[in-house]
């Protein structure tokens, strides 16, 4: 039983991993907060394990993604289209209203994020056990650094 005034974990610490390379993440990693820290000239890949529900992960960006053939790509373990579900919203830095876009997942199994990703973008992946959702807020310097695809 849980005594009063004791947070759950989640509340009171959270697992942090730092991601600078390709990662396949493992269905017992569930809950953890992953710090992006990618600028490679290259695809930086993220795989999310097998899909179970009540399965999360956050992703938030620790630096500028900047170098431009820089991108990461999150993607299902079951590469299947349709298995992501929802978008992440495209801020331009020091932009207002109308420099904003709505990503849209579509019937995909990733999304990437291109070069110019300032830092404080993240993501959120959550499933039910059949669909991944995805959320987020993306600080751009142009629209268009969010694709969802195949």
């Amino acid at each position: 039983m849980a005594k009063v005034g004791r947070a759950a974990r989640v509340a009171s610490r959270q697992r942090v991993e730092t991601i600078s390379a390709d990662k396949t993440i493992e269905s017992a990693e569930t809950g953890e907060l992953y710090l992006v820290s990618y600028d490679g000239g290259a695809t930086c890949t993220i795989t999310l394990p097998a899909m179970q529900d009540g399965a999360y992960f956050k992703f938030v960006w620790k630096t500028k993604q900047n170098a431009s053939t820089s991108i990461v790509k999150i993607t299902s373990k079951e590469l299947v289209n349709g298995d992501f579900i929802g978008g992440v919203l495209e801020q331009v830095t020091g932009g207002s209203n109308a420099h904003s876009a709505f990503a849209t997942a579509g019937s995909h199994h990733q999304v990437s994020l291109t070069k110019e990703i300032e830092p404080g973008t993240w993501i959120e992946c959550v499933c039910d056990g059949s669909k991944w959702y995805i959320t987020g807020c993306a600080n751009v310097e142009a629209i268009g650094k969010v694709a969802f695809g195949s």
